[in-house]
């Protein structure tokens, strides 16, 4: 900073092609374009590795942030048990990549889920999630029709008022009644807490991630009141997850964000800006004033999402602490800052965005950066809505 002016911008800034070389990727790729910091994005899952593994918690991450083999790879190399997806297409992405051990942590509903799922069955060891007992009754006939075998989990709401049956009472009762079998084994109780993104503060956060607690240790509880046992208790979300500890009973958890972080994850406090391995790469296209920028990053390469009244806008420039993305149109980012910025027409900066997950999806192929260079080209090979 000089004079309120903010300067250049640091290593992966671009407004120069000195530091890089004129035929540098980063300073001749189309934009907007995803970039990944490959040194933020290992740390980030190393360490999560490493806090499932002081809680004696077995880690299935949710690939759904990233849709990407890769990062999936590295993933399991540092332990992950199994992959969580969202999609029927996600789980048939990464089978065929080599993955193994599967989670659709989604109802199987419909003839052609149910199909296909069972198709899958025959290459990988899968479960789904479901909270519903014609769901179970249409899974268990598509199994016996196809000779698979696919465990279930079932989905209990701990508050966030998406699916699941109310904790307690309500899920032993109407798992008690459901329909059992050998193709169809029930394999345990799972809960997202995703209210807590919501939260206004720490204290909001601890209960966000007491009440997934809570949630599944009533309805085990109430199982096994009646003979029926729980084999496993599946929560988690970045924010929760980061407030795991031993003894909570929880033997399973499934962040996803935690492998890039963004700038809702950095609004919550979870971690510092640094830890943000996920940017889109964005060129200035107009200046109409000095505190104003737009960039050719839009709504269709940045997710329009805020999911955190304390995030402010819709992300935020990397090496400018000032500048928020305050507005987006489909093919335009408008930037703001409290002070002039000397950003000229034509520079490149990189936007970190609210949502990293959905960002990550808008795009089919992303730019792996170390030390300011472009080191790889990983396939977003699951992007897409299916």
């Amino acid at each position: 900073m000089r004079g309120g002016v903010t300067q250049g911008i640091a290593p992966v800034g671009l407004t120069s092609p000195h530091a890089h070389g004129a035929e540098s990727p980063l300073l001749t790729t189309p934009t907007p374009a995803l970039v990944i910091e490959r040194p933020a994005l290992r740390r980030n899952i190393a360490e999560m590795a490493a806090r499932a593994r002081d809680a004696g918690t077995a880690l299935w991450p949710h690939a759904k942030t990233h849709k990407c083999a890769e990062i999936a790879s590295l993933q399991r190399d540092h332990g992950a048990a199994g992959l969580t997806v969202a999609t029927l297409a996600e789980a048939e992405y990464f089978v065929a990549a080599g993955f193994e051990d599967i989670l659709l942590a989604y109802p199987p509903v419909g003839e052609w889920r149910l199909r296909r799922l069972a198709a899958l069955a025959r290459h990988a060891r899968l479960r789904v999630v479901l909270d519903d007992a014609s769901v179970l009754a249409a899974l268990v006939n598509a199994c016996r029709r196809a000779g698979a075998r696919i465990p279930y989990l079932w989905e209990v709401d701990c508050g966030t008022g998406r699916l699941g049956t109310p904790p307690g009472e309500p899920t032993a009762d109407t798992i008690a009644a459901a329909a059992h079998s050998d193709e169809c084994p029930f394999g345990g109780l799972m809960t997202f807490g995703g209210f807590a993104y919501g939260a206004r503060n720490n204290a909001e956060l601890d209960r966000a991630a007491a009440a997934e607690h809570e949630a599944l240790a009533a309805s085990a509880q109430a199982l096994d009141d009646r003979g029926i046992q729980c084999p496993t208790r599946s929560a988690g979300t970045t924010p929760t997850a980061h407030r795991l500890r031993p003894g909570t009973g929880i033997d399973e958890m499934r962040p996803g964000n935690y492998a890039f972080y963004d700038a809702t994850q950095v609004a919550l406090g979870l971690v510092g800006r640094d830890r943000c391995a996920l940017s889109v790469l964005a060129t200035v296209v107009g200046r109409p004033e000095s505190k104003r920028v737009i960039l050719d990053a839009g709504s269709k390469a940045l997710a329009a999402e805020r999911l955190t009244e304390r995030a402010e806008g819709f992300g935020f420039i990397r090496y400018h602490r000032t500048m928020r993305v305050q507005r987006l149109y489909e093919q335009h980012a408008i930037v703001g800052a409290p002070r002039p910025v000397e950003l000229k027409v034509g520079a490149r900066v990189q936007v970190v965005p609210n949502h990293a997950c959905a960002t990550a999806n808008l795009h089919r192929r992303a730019l792996v950066v170390e030390n300011g260079e472009v080191v790889d080209m990983w396939s977003v090979g699951a992007a897409g809505p299916g």
